[in-house]
């Protein structure tokens, strides 16, 4: 059984008794996020030049692809700060982009919102793609942007327009707010449009990144959730559908409130399962909705994998390969991007234990 196989697998709920294409699903698969100094130290852990051999050696089964950004320049300034393709000024903070200027921060009218310089999918090369895609072929392709640019409405609208301004808007001046989504969501139809046609015959899951929760709670309310987010992202979904893709929708925080809603859209797997936040319990979570879900992620980043002992780590993995594993139905994978603070050896030890543990 190869990786794309055993991703497959467990998203479709194949259990060990149960054959699947090209075999039983052996193991719980893997995956991984990571920042940039933690995928430099394992390269030089493995002695190796580049993330993909990363990948290989931890046994990682997903890889994200994503088209290359073609348009016009990008300009970076003097003080360090650049602007990005939506228009917005950035700075990097610590290993994370930060908007420094959002640029529909003044804007008072839905005429101000439509006469702003939107970004066009032209300026993406989809076809080259292609060769990448074809040569991880053996591995479950996710449509995925891992920097900041993973299809949404929500999290983009708050960037553009600020996220407290934007959280007035939804309340004092939502025809402005949903201005702001619906051009938000043109543009993340067309771009996936435009991939799906070029590779969606060779990729395998389609990624949207759209965060309403916090630690203890939701960012918005189930209400505002469904009048404002909910139909954008499920036209998202029914498109990737008409694809042929599985759909894994992220969201950190307390979301279990929303899950129902998550599964009336179309989500097939959710990320990251938050253990830490309130009501994220993965038993819990498995016993609930295991069998309309795979779970993605679940391994915390914030204790265990940051500040445990490889043992603890250990013992982490084989409980969540306990707790969501049976039946197919779980992904194991950090519950966010691995922080720099964290110990190779930790890192190591949870994906040896991921291949080893049945």
């Amino acid at each position: 059984m190869n990786s794309k196989q055993r991703v497959l697998a467990a998203v479709g709920h194949v259990t060990r008794s149960t054959v699947a294409v090209g075999g039983e699903l052996d193991r719980v698969p893997t995956d991984l996020w990571a920042s940039p100094p933690v995928t430099d130290r394992l390269r030089a852990h493995f002695g190796v030049q580049d993330d993909e051999r990363v990948l290989q050696a931890l046994g990682v089964d997903l890889r994200s692809v994503w088209p290359a950004y073609v348009g016009p320049e990008l300009t970076t300034l003097d003080d360090g700060t650049w602007m990005d393709w939506w228009g917005m000024r950035k700075k990097m903070v610590g290993v994370f982009e930060e908007v420094v200027a959002p640029p529909l921060a003044d804007a008072q009218t839905v005429a101000d919102v439509e006469g702003y310089d939107w970004p066009h999918p032209d300026w993406f090369d989809y076809e080259g793609m292609r060769p990448t895609c074809a040569a991880l072929s053996e591995y479950a392709l996710v449509i995925r942007d891992p920097g900041p640019y993973a299809t949404c409405v929500l999290r983009l609208a708050m960037f553009l327009r600020g996220m407290e301004q934007f959280m007035i808007d939804l309340a004092m001046n939502p025809a402005l707010a949903q201005a702001i989504i619906a051009h938000v969501e043109a543009f993340y139809l067309e771009l996936d449009r435009r991939i799906l046609e070029s590779v969606g015959d060779l990729t395998d899951i389609y990624f949207i990144a759209d965060d309403v929760g916090v630690q203890n709670g939701l960012m918005i309310s189930p209400r505002m959730f469904r009048r404002f987010v909910k139909p954008s992202l499920t036209r998202f979904i029914e498109q990737a559908h008409r694809y042929g893709q599985k759909v894994m929708y992220h969201t950190c925080g307390a979301v279990r409130r929303l899950i129902p809603d998550f599964i009336e859209m179309g989500v097939e797997i959710l990320n990251p399962i938050q253990v830490s936040a309130d009501g994220m319990e993965p038993a819990a979570l498995k016993r609930d909705f295991g069998d309309a879900l795979c779970f993605h992620g679940a391994l915390d980043i914030q204790t265990v994998l940051s500040q445990g002992t490889p043992d603890q780590v250990r013992a982490e993995v084989e409980r969540l390969c306990d707790i969501l594993g049976p039946g197919g139905g779980f992904i194991l994978a950090p519950t966010n991007n691995v922080m720099p603070e964290t110990p190779v050896e930790n890192i190591v030890t949870l994906y040896e234990t991921a291949r080893r543990y049945r």
